[in-house]
């Protein structure tokens, strides 16, 4: 009887399965020990604020291009909000919410430039962009009684009638690979 023989015959071949066998096997597990902490989705809380009452913001320029704020009065609306802006030469000018964001050095009108920095140190700052967690700026205003009247009555208001809700963001995760952003960069 004639001996069984092995399977030698295609020694190559058998050496290529086992090592891609194993390296399948070493891949797949490296894999799963990365991507095993993506799967779970991590979130975080975060308030959002959205002012409900508008505001009425008056300024006066105390010298050139310095304004100071004399007065802050809430309304109903917030599409209503208002600046007014009382200029030394006596002339009145007033514009709204959303061209009150876009006064800055870049102004196409160049006598709404120094107003930016007040507005952002009154009640008017929460609507243009400022946390409300932040306290109004003193060297804002023109007066002491100014200030105070803002701070009790325009400020406390503002906040207390502020739309409050809590939203669930994904945070950004760097486990694993690719899990996190590349900050390099190849050419010039």
């Amino acid at each position: 009887m004639t001996p069984l023989k092995r399977f030698s015959k295609f020694p190559v071949v058998k050496k290529t399965v086992i090592r891609s066998a194993f390296a399948l096997t070493i891949a797949g597990t490296i894999f799963s020990a990365c991507s095993s902490g993506s799967s779970e989705q991590q979130y975080e809380l975060q308030t959002k604020v959205e002012l409900t009452k508008g505001l009425i913001t008056e300024v006066e320029e105390v010298e050139q291009d310095i304004f100071k704020i004399t007065d802050e009065t809430v309304i109903e609306n917030k599409e209503d909000s208002r600046i007014i802006a009382a200029y030394l030469d006596g002339q009145r000018d007033t514009f709204t919410l959303e061209e009150a964001k876009l006064v800055d050095a870049e102004s196409a009108t160049p006598r709404r430039r120094g107003m930016n920095g007040v507005l952002m140190g009154g009640v008017m700052g929460y609507y243009m962009g400022r946390s409300l967690s932040s306290p109004i700026n003193k060297g804002a205003y023109k007066s002491p009684q100014a200030y105070q009247k803002s701070q009790t009555k325009a400020g406390s208001t503002v906040k207390q009638t502020a739309k409050r809700s809590t939203v669930r963001k994904p945070v950004n995760s760097s486990k694993g690979f690719g899990g996190g952003k590349s900050t390099r960069s190849f050419g010039g």
